[in-house]
């Protein structure tokens, strides 16, 4: 909490707006957590999602005074990017051959329809039209040189072995799956769909292992998100009081000082 400050003495205190700034700013923090933790609990159910919480940090500034700085310097919250969990999710069996679940490290890497690379957990693939093995959401899957894996028209029994080889007992090995991952993972942005994009060069992805006819699930803890979703709420809930109270503070001040004047 931010001191007053002796005035008997000359010194000069922040001020009672420098206060509420910095309830504010602890305000803002928990609505940017709670908008955070409700996108979690709304995607519990999607298909490969990553956890994600905000980091904040310490924003310090220098308050008007002739106060030691130490207590000068007033400390605002401030958000500064979201940490994302890639842990796996749990694996479900599903029975269906398109399915593919990638645990430990990597994504796959995607062609979006302006023919920029994404790159995704979701392994819930399908056949286009054309042959062209594709997204639940329509986007190419690319193969180890970059290129849509174009499947023979009319094959069956396609096999996907643990190491992204797709082969088919009718025409052999067909293409391999592109198992990437970013050299500074923390970078990794979200663009919608489910899929990330960085600032940062891809490289090839080896502590990886796919399984067919498996979906991996969200790794999203429904107990964890609710659970922070009531702590943080609680504490907006109590800041908001002590703002209040801040405010009936000066309206009193503002009053007292018109009856003097």
């Amino acid at each position: 909490m931010v001191g007053t400050g002796n005035k008997s003495n000359g010194q000069k205190g922040p001020k009672m707006d420098t206060t509420l700034s910095v309830a504010l700013s602890h305000q803002v923090a928990r609505r940017r957590q709670m908008d955070i933790i409700a996108n979690n609990i709304a995607n519990m159910s999607t298909t490969a999602f990553k956890r994600e919480n905000v980091m904040f940090g310490q924003y310090l500034q220098d308050a008007e005074g002739d106060m030691p700085k130490a207590v000068r310097q007033i400390s605002y919250v401030q958000d500064y990017g979201i940490a994302r969990n890639m842990s796996d999710g749990n694996y479900e069996t599903t029975g269906n051959v398109m399915d593919i679940a990638l645990s430990g490290n990597g994504l796959f890497q995607v062609k979006r329809d302006n023919g920029e690379m994404a790159y995704t957990r979701n392994g819930h693939f399908a056949i286009s039209d054309n042959y062209t093995l594709i997204t639940s959401t329509g986007e190419e899957v690319m193969d180890v040189s970059e290129k849509p894996i174009q499947l023979p028209p009319g094959v069956s029994n396609i096999e996907i072995s643990s190491d992204g080889t797709i082969s088919s007992p009718d025409t052999g090995v067909i293409a391999k799956l592109n198992v990437v991952t970013f050299t500074d993972t923390s970078k990794m942005k979200k663009i919608g769909r489910n899929m990330f994009n960085a600032d940062v060069p891809v490289i090839p992805a080896t502590d990886y292992q796919i399984t067919q006819g498996v979906a991996e699930t969200s790794n999203v803890q429904p107990v964890v998100e609710v659970t922070r979703m009531i702590d943080v709420s609680r504490s907006y809930i109590q800041t908001s009081k002590i703002m209040e109270k801040l405010q009936d503070m000066r309206s009193k001040a503002i009053n007292q000082l018109a009856k003097v004047g």
